[in-house]
């Protein structure tokens, strides 16, 4: 391991400093903070003494840990296929959840619709976004299921049934992974008891000592086993004491790996859950900014992999077994040493989670000055050069089919949070063609504007790559054209439902879903990393509103359905039932795209979108607000609220990730 410069030493001192609130008014002076620091790093010399003697304990079980281990070679196994169908996996898995997908039919009859002639093929896609992005994004899960009575009564409840994929990146990874992982629990349950969101992600309320201790040790004995370890090692540790059922946690065994889903959980062993499809984004050697044509890597339970690679020129990509992740492969065969258990859910989570470089961005360009931010932008340096700030996969194609392999020569395959592309919605594995995606649901809980609210670019930047890369490669656009980001907001796109790829018969349909405030002020900061139960309840229910439209729009379900089953009936605007076809009249992108600057977008708390109550389809203007009176709670004190509280966040955010990297970098140097 690289040794970094001494002062990551001080980085969890500082951490605790910069958590530490100062009286009003009160500045602290560089000699000052560095007096602090140095009467607090002799306070706590004998605190890091259990760090050396917890690696020990860690490494007694070798399955029992989070470190990868050794096992005996496979001969039966295909180490690499090309990505020109779906894997075996796949294919078998979508074979047991068809049982379930009679759900689709139960659906559009009990709204008077007739059955369609095939089941179509549909996926709810949640965007990034941190915590928020992971709870309202389930909440509009939530909205899918009966597990709501709320839900079921809209007319919307039920679809759950009938979807094949779940795709989730970075926030939404999280989401779609807790949700996993705790066998399709109710977002509320989770709340309630399996997530610890009232303590911080980095600092935790209570026997920090014992977290650090844990974390540290873990990422040493992965180490020690000679794989590479980074940041994204510590985050997503993190990440699993807060998201993952207790068994798994940092004092029991942080062992729960993405393939070992289908034997352990009930829903995913059954195919009664969804399949889940969790994606990162690839940097390139050399890259510090990501590009937005960056290759897109996806993890299922099944496979680990790309459908296209190449920085410019895509060629066709790769998929190799994820158990086996992290196996001495050449040239597509086993050196004679193979692994398991370097594919842990943490980590998958963790790396379509790496954030790090955008937040040392957006430090760069705020205000932040002295001391503290002069060492985050110092060491942000050190770690990049030292590839600490992105998550290194050992590279399963190396050497293989040398001639057209961008990758052959790679001995890691780099990856990174896909969402800094700008592609924040995880339609891309929902687009490639094999999968045969008829419909997908869009959750964007991104933060776009000044006051984090979605503006629809990350729906924008995904056409206008799928566009240049079909006229590239000469094969029909597989992604619905949308209005510019600017359209989106002057048209009103953004704050309700609206189906993009209405008459096309290349492409899904997208039902676009925005979260909204329809009873609560959910576009919190996306590097906020604590929250309160009832906030995060209410910030669910508001996401499930998003999608049931808070029951106010009484032809919505029908029209739901309509959008999910219309390319299962070959429909086009010539042949649609009318009754479907005056719902598309209203709910379809009208291809308009106003792109003149729009106002600042700030939409009020329990307020119906203007747009649904200039067509009729709403009798009241406001909502039940779920205990927040919109008289009381006005749409620009909240909004300050949240951008006044962002730089602090994001400050303390990147020193709480710094700082649990800083003592395991220092005991491993």
């Amino acid at each position: 391991m690289t040794q970094l410069p001494s002062l990551l030493t001080l980085l969890p001192l500082l951490a605790c400093l910069v958590t530490t609130p100062l009286a009003s008014g009160t500045t602290l002076g560089r000699a000052q903070l560095g007096s602090a620091v140095i009467s607090e790093l002799h306070e706590r010399e004998e605190e890091l003494a259990p760090l050396a003697r917890a690696i020990a304990l860690a490494k007694r079980d070798p399955t029992g840990g989070y470190q990868p281990y050794e096992v005996s070679c496979p001969s039966d196994i295909t180490w690499i296929r090309d990505a020109d169908s779906l894997g075996s996996g796949e294919k078998d898995y979508l074979s047991k959840r068809s049982q379930y997908l009679s759900a689709i039919n139960t659906m559009m009859s009990s709204h008077g619709l007739p059955k369609p002639p095939r089941t179509p093929v549909i996926g709810a896609a949640l965007s990034g976004g941190g915590y928020r992005a992971m709870i309202v994004g389930l909440g509009g899960v939530m909205g899918t299921t009966n597990q709501s009575s709320e839900a079921a009564s809209s007319g919307v409840g039920g679809w759950f049934d009938g979807l094949s994929y779940m795709a989730g990146l970075s926030g939404g990874s999280w989401g779609t992974g807790t949700f996993m992982a705790n066998d399709g629990m109710s977002p509320l349950d989770l709340v309630q008891q399996v997530w610890d969101l009232s303590s911080n992600l980095v600092f935790p309320d209570s026997d920090q000592i014992a977290f650090y201790t844990d974390l540290v040790s873990q990422v040493a004995a992965k180490s020690s086993e000679g794989f590479p370890t980074q940041i994204t090692d510590y985050w997503a540790l993190a990440l699993g004491n807060h998201l993952l059922p207790a068994p798994y946690h940092l004092d029991n065994s942080p062992n729960l790996t993405f393939s070992q889903l289908p034997s352990v959980v009930s829903g995913l062993n059954n195919a009664s859950l969804p399949m889940p499809i969790i994606i990162a984004a690839e940097r390139e050697p050399g890259e510090v900014v990501i590009a937005e044509n960056a290759t897109m890597w996806e993890f299922t339970p099944f496979e680990f992999g790309a459908w296209s690679i190449g920085s410019e020129d895509k060629t066709q990509g790769y998929f190799t077994p994820l158990e086996y992740l992290g196996s001495s492969l050449n040239n597509g065969s086993a050196n004679g040493t193979c692994w398991k258990g370097f594919d842990q859910l943490t980590f998958v989570m963790g790396t379509s989670s790496t954030l790090f470089n955008a937040i040392v961005q957006r430090i760069n360009s705020s205000d932040a000055t002295g001391l503290l931010a002069s060492a985050i932008q110092a060491l942000a340096g050190a770690i990049s050069d030292d590839d600490e700030d992105v998550a290194r996969i050992p590279n399963s194609f190396a050497g293989y089919q040398n001639q057209t392999n961008p990758l052959a020569d790679l001995e890691y395959i780099t990856l990174f949070d896909a969402g800094t592309t700008n592609q924040n919605v995880p339609l891309e594995p929902l687009l490639v063609p094999e999968r045969n995606v008829d419909a997908i649901i869009a959750f964007d809980n991104s933060a776009d504007t000044s006051y984090n609210w979605p503006n629809g670019s990350s729906l924008y930047t995904t056409y206008s790559r799928s566009k240049e890369q079909a006229q590239m490669d000469n094969v029909p656009l597989r992604m619905p054209a949308v209005p510019s980001t600017n359209g989106f907001v002057n048209g009103g796109w953004n704050t309700r439902p609206t189906f993009f790829g209405c008459n096309s018969t290349d492409t899904p349909i997208i039902v676009y879903i925005p979260q909204y405030p329809w009873s609560y002020y959910s576009n919190t900061s996306t590097y906020q990393l604590d929250y309160d139960n009832s906030t995060a309840q209410s910030m669910v229910i508001n996401g499930m509103r998003s999608f049931t439209l808070n029951g106010s729009v009484p032809t919505w379900p029908k029209c739901l359905a309509c959008a999910l089953t219309d390319r299962a009936f070959n429909y086009t605007s010539s042949n649609r039932s009318t009754e479907c076809q005056q719902c598309f009249n209203t709910w379809c992108w009208d291809g308009t795209d106003n792109t003149t600057q729009p106002n600042e977008y700030a939409p009020e708390l329990g307020t119906v979108p203007s747009w649904l109550a200039s067509k009729s389809l709403v009798s009241n203007t406001t909502t039940v607000t779920n205990g927040v009176s919109p008289s009381t709670h006005s749409s620009g004190a909240a909004h300050s609220l949240v951008s006044v509280s962002g730089g602090h966040a994001t400050l303390g955010i990147a020193v709480g990730l710094l700082g649990l990297i800083a003592g395991g970098l220092t005991i491993l140097a």
